[in-house]
């Protein structure tokens, strides 16, 4: 076994990660960085996929009372009283100072044709607040750069445990990509290990992102919260490529077909007054929410999908070519609860960016993600570092009784078809019972389901079938899927991104009435 001692752990090197080294380096105190992937080349921050990202902040003399108190108003409207008021204050309060600080380390925002930056509203907002960050190169100097100001030491390698003794976190477990033990003894633990979309098989991010963070977190006693609201989008395959379906085009007739060519939304909402509000509603925004009536649309999909009717988007300008249109997994508004300095129900453990719950609610603003990578990552970065140094004279914390036993594990690397046919399963039991469309019947057949593939896993690791990155990895994904189907089924009543098939007559209302 490996044995590394530093004052703050850092898991994760996304944007969050990467804010949370650099405010660490400026308590003056020591930092590693846990990174399964290359920095700045993995998680959603970098991904490719869409090109760039929102940021909602208010700068220099924007900052005022009443747009201050705007912003505040807007995200927990948007939350539907499941965001936390007090994180939302802060959210809203340091956005611009952390903003400005990303402009300093040399980050570029979209401007118009007179130099000033562009600002858009972001999903589910009525205010153009939000910056665009469209240059991915950019974007990964920029990060980079704030990752070289923190002097982080960064080891490569997968969590599997978090230590805790006597009630607090002091350190935690890890694999390199040999299967050789790594024990990180620190006197803070931050994660920053993004969301857990990775779950499903239909999904906009790498299966690598299956919230792992949100599993170590859970399993070791940590509150967990909101894991029922997923950010779903409707999306298309062209080759094998994954893109995001044009809801701005919902408008024109006939963009929205079944297989014989049908306007598929004349026919699952016949009511032309409510299917024009519909339309409307939904052009405003990406993800799916039952807030008002855009839901219909997103249910009409969801109901044709688990009915084997495909539904295409008709693209009237490539010649009316017809591409299948379905729901994608995105990104998570819950995880592990936090507090005001970004700390978990857990001493001496901390988490922010998309595996931190309380900053967002039912739905969530766009762009308010990447707001709170750097105002909650500043903030575990800094309370951790006060909290580190304060244990410094502490003894070894890692007892023997606590290292986790690899005897029973096969060599690294073999990953084999045991190991991946028990991940496709959580897959297609998450599309198809936790995605748009959920019911209290199909919550509980995919807990079955879970609870099969935990069992099955048990098997291979008994068999030596598995290495021990592998029984990790799929033990946090059980985990996680465990989480969202146990939060669905315990809110029974349909609320934003989180819709309940037996609670359809709760659906549909006009925002001025939810």
């Amino acid at each position: 076994m490996n044995t590394i001692k530093t004052d703050v752990l850092i898991v994760g090197t996304g944007a969050a990660g990467i804010r949370a080294a650099f405010s660490v380096s400026r308590q003056n105190a020591e930092v590693v960085i846990l990174a399964e992937g290359q920095a700045t080349e993995c998680g959603s921050t970098f991904s490719s996929f869409s090109g760039g990202w929102g940021i909602q902040a208010l700068i220099g003399n924007e900052r005022t009372d009443k747009n201050l108190a705007g912003f505040y108003d807007d995200v927990i409207n948007v939350g539907l009283g499941e965001a936390d008021p007090k994180l939302a204050r802060i959210l809203v309060e340091e956005s611009g100072e952390r903003l400005e600080e990303l402009l300093s380390f040399g980050l570029e925002f979209n401007r118009v044709e007179s130099g000033a930056y562009l600002r858009q509203e972001g999903c589910f907002s009525k205010v153009k607040r939000a910056f665009i960050a469209g240059n991915m190169d950019n974007i990964k100097q920029t990060f980079r750069a704030i990752l070289d100001k923190s002097v982080a030491m960064i080891i490569k390698g997968y969590v599997i445990d978090l230590v805790i003794v006597d009630g607090i976190c002091c350190g935690a477990f890890a694999l390199d990509d040999k299967g050789t033990l790594i024990a990180i003894q620190a006197g803070a633990v931050i994660l920053a290990t993004g969301g857990g979309a990775g779950i499903f098989k239909s999904r906009f991010v790498s299966g690598n992102e299956a919230g792992a963070g949100c599993a170590i977190a859970g399993k070791a006693g940590a509150e967990i919260k909101n894991m029922e609201f997923i950010q779903f989008m409707l999306g298309m395959r062209v080759g094998n490529k994954k893109c995001f379906f044009p809801t701005s085009n919902l408008g024109e007739p006939n963009i929205l077909v079944d297989s014989n060519g049908a306007d598929a939304l004349n026919t699952a909402i016949p009511e032309a007054k409510i299917r024009n509000m519909a339309i409307e509603q939904r052009m405003k925004h990406y993800p799916f929410s039952c807030r008002d009536y855009s839901g219909l649309i997103d249910i009409a999909v969801s109901r044709a999908v688990k009915e084997n009717r495909e539904l295409f988007f008709k693209n009237v300008n490539q010649g009316g070519e017809q591409t299948k249109v379905g729901h994608f997994a995105h990104a998570f508004n819950g995880g592990v609860r936090i507090n005001e300095n970004a700390e978990t129900s857990i001493a001496g453990l901390f988490a922010a960016g998309e595996v931190a719950a309380g900053p967002h609610g039912a739905d969530r603003i766009g762009g308010c993600m990447m707001t709170a990578t750097q105002v909650f990552g500043n903030r575990a970065g800094r309370f951790a570092a006060e909290r580190a140094k304060k244990r410094r004279d502490r003894g070894n914390d890692f007892k023997t009784e606590i290292v986790p036993n690899l005897n029973m594990f096969a060599k690294a690397g073999n990953v084999n078809a045991a190991y991946k046919e028990v991940a496709l399963t959580i897959n297609i039991a998450m599309d198809e019972y936790a995605m748009v469309g959920r019911s209290k019947e199909g919550l509980d057949k995919c807990k079955t389901v879970l609870d099969d593939c935990g069992n099955g896993l048990e098997r291979l690791k008994s068999n030596v079938k598995i290495d021990a990155k592998g029984y990790f990895k799929l033990n946090n994904m059980i985990t996680v899927a465990k989480l969202v189907t146990a939060a669905a089924l315990k809110r029974t009543k349909s609320l934003g991104s989180h819709y309940r098939e037996d609670d359809f007559k709760n659906v549909g209302l006009p925002e001025s009435e939810v």
